[in-house]
């Protein structure tokens, strides 16, 4: 599980074997994956809806993606099957995770403890960094705040902004880290 060329790799091989980076993408989406569930079997997703997963996820032909909290019923069986897919999802990440040399611990010690987070108070790895950096935490801040204080956690407005904000904080860290290779 390295970063090695995925040449005469196949699409199964690559998803359960997963690269370094694609298993830390794979942590971070499960985990978002069943934040979503639990707030959404709590009721707590969306102000007025319960989010049916099948019907988001199939763009509404297997079902409605949304139905009010009176008529939903709390529990059904596109739920069970979306918290399987995320659960799975942070499993293949981990696995390959535990493989590294840091392990599991160094996978979290880096998500406190490395250069983006740094770089909020010091222009030292350039000013793509320090903005990149800006960019992450706003997005991320206005998506956990945005969500507590309105119960809008699955709401395409607040996704506009944040994904903007994270996308491009991730792109200028991207370049930072390019840039201070060459």
């Amino acid at each position: 599980m390295t970063e090695t060329s995925n040449e005469g790799r196949g699409l199964v091989q690559m998803v359960i074997e997963p690269s370094s980076a694609t298993a830390r993408w794979f942590v971070g989406l499960g985990v978002w994956g069943l934040l979503l569930a639990v707030l959404n079997l709590m009721g707590m997703a969306h102000p007025g809806y319960r989010i049916s997963w099948a019907g988001v996820l199939s763009m509404g032909r297997l079902n409605a993606a949304f139905e009010a909290h009176a008529t939903a019923p709390a529990f059904v069986v596109s739920d069970l099957v979306f918290i399987v897919l995320c659960g799975g999802l942070v499993a293949l990440g981990f696995r390959t995770i535990a493989n590294e040399e840091g392990s599991v611990a160094g996978f979290f010690r880096s998500l406190v403890d490395n250069s983006t987070w740094r770089a909020l108070g010091s222009a030292e790895g350039g000013i793509s960094h320090t903005v990149g950096a800006w960019c992450l935490l706003v997005g991320l801040l206005f998506y956990v705040i945005r969500g507590a204080m309105h119960t809008n956690w699955f709401d395409p407005g607040v996704y506009a902004v944040s994904a903007v904000l994270v996308a491009f904080g991730f792109a200028l860290r991207a370049l930072a880290l390019t840039d201070s290779d060459a």
